[in-house]
């Protein structure tokens, strides 16, 4: 794909280009010659129909694992989220070793430690990660959910925006079926810290732990905040995290 870094600003489509410009810059991408009429019932493309296949198999499990966490993403605006997902999403489902071409699948790929590597520490809004903004070591309790952070001081282990007054800590608990395209999640209390001196135990309890699903996700949401008057004003989207910490 082309990148026009002139003067001249297009948008829209000229002779099967379509000008486009977002936060990569102003893009120009031709219209391919590779249609469904010319790959339907043609051999020549029996590779790529079954590559598509695949495709669409971990774009739906990627959709279900975004559906977990809407509410958060609802809060600050992903910088590409589909794409990095797919990309990493597409990397797993290269690790079943069990399903022929053109079935091969993200839960497959995530039944030994080397899927699970791939998606643990992706942060859904792109910026940042829990863990390039947070020092303190923490616990998850498999049998319960529960993420404890143990002697936590905010004003010495989390890298902040120089504005912020606050932070907040959430968890998100989500169980996925890939094959049957379900998800079930829980969120936990919200952990509202002033960034000062003052040593503290963080514990983010779920509401309940979601039941069936081969997957456990668990993922750890970090917010900043400005807090004048009593009144809460959410700021630094650059740093605000929200981060797969531990799949099972």
């Amino acid at each position: 794909m082309a990148k026009n870094q002139g003067i001249i600003r297009l948008r829209g489509s000229i002779d099967g280009v379509t000008y486009s410009e977002g936060q990569n810059g102003r893009t120009s991408r031709s219209r391919s010659n590779l249609d469904k009429d010319k790959m339907e019932g043609n051999s020549n493309f029996d590779y790529i129909r079954l590559l598509q296949q695949e495709l669409s198999l971990y774009s739906k499990y990627g959709a279900l694992l975004r559906s977990g966490v809407k509410l958060e993403l609802n809060r600050v605006k992903a910088t590409r989220g589909v794409q990095r997902l797919n990309k990493i999403l597409n990397q797993v489902k290269n690790l079943d070793t069990t399903s022929p071409l053109g079935s091969r699948n993200v839960t497959n790929g995530l039944s030994g430690n080397a899927g699970k590597a791939l998606l643990h520490g992706f942060d859904f809004y792109g910026r940042s990660s829990v863990y390039d903004v947070f020092e303190t070591p923490f616990a998850i309790d498999e049998a319960t959910g529960v993420l404890t952070i143990t002697d936590l001081v905010p004003a010495d282990a989390v890298i902040k925006p120089s504005a912020a007054t606050h932070l907040q800590f959430r968890l998100v608990v989500m169980n996925l079926d890939g094959p049957e395209l379900l998800e079930e999640h829980s969120s936990s209390n919200s952990v509202y810290l002033p960034f000062d001196d003052t040593t503290t135990t963080v514990t983010l309890t779920p509401t309940s732990l979601p039941t069936g699903g081969q997957t456990r996700f668990y993922v750890l949401q970090i917010l900043f905040y400005l807090e004048v008057n009593g009144f809460k004003q959410l700021i630094g989207a650059d740093s605000a995290a929200l981060t797969i910490v531990q799949v099972e």
